[in-house]
């Protein structure tokens, strides 16, 4: 009797109700499943940082999910700092072949380019973060080198040649970078 005093006939009335919860619905299942990828991203971080930690020599500190002062409410993925300056790690856990065209970063498939990563840029995101330590220092930032870099931990690099942040493959990579001592020949980008 409502809906129809509002002019609705019975069956718009049930299809309106019917569609009423959907759009909570969706919200909850967009919720979910960034609260996992960020699960997923802080797991990531803490095993990147556990790795870090007991690969590098002393006189290096690592500081996963560091908080910077500038009121934004994402943190940065992790922090090395050390005798050559303080590193900025953006670790990111992708499959397969990446490639890097003007910091858009893709999956590289068989026939071509592939699908381009969800989100931010990992240079764009890796060069921000650098950004926001070097604004936290309280020093001359000038003279303390704050450098930006994309690790792989699982992906092949292709060609990253047009990223504008280094890009490493693989957590040995990282350390050998970090140290100075690299083992052999390694992809990087720059």
């Amino acid at each position: 009797m409502a809906a129809r005093s509002l002019g609705f006939e019975r069956r718009f009335t049930e299809l309106f109700f019917a569609l009423i919860p959907i759009p909570p619905l969706a919200l909850g299942v967009h919720g979910l499943a960034l609260s996992l990828r960020l699960r997923a991203a802080s797991a990531l971080a803490d095993r990147t940082a556990a790795y870090l930690a007991d690969h590098l020599p002393e006189g290096y500190v690592v500081v996963p999910h560091y908080g910077p002062r500038d009121g934004a409410e994402d943190e940065v993925p992790m922090v090395v700092i050390g005798p050559p300056g303080v590193v900025v790690i953006e670790p990111r856990d992708e499959c397969g072949e990446v490639l890097c065209q003007d910091d858009l970063w893709y999956r590289k498939q068989k026939y071509g380019v592939g699908r381009r990563f969800q989100g931010q840029s990992p240079s764009h995101r890796a060069r921000w973060n650098a950004s926001r330590v070097r604004g936290d220092m309280s020093v001359d930032p000038i003279r303390t080198p704050v450098e930006a870099v994309v690790v792989f931990t699982s992906a092949h690099i292709a060609d990253v040649s047009s990223s504008s942040v280094p890009a490493l493959e693989g957590l040995p990579a990282i350390v050998d970078r970090l140290i100075g001592n690299p083992r052999g020949p390694e992809r990087v980008a720059v």
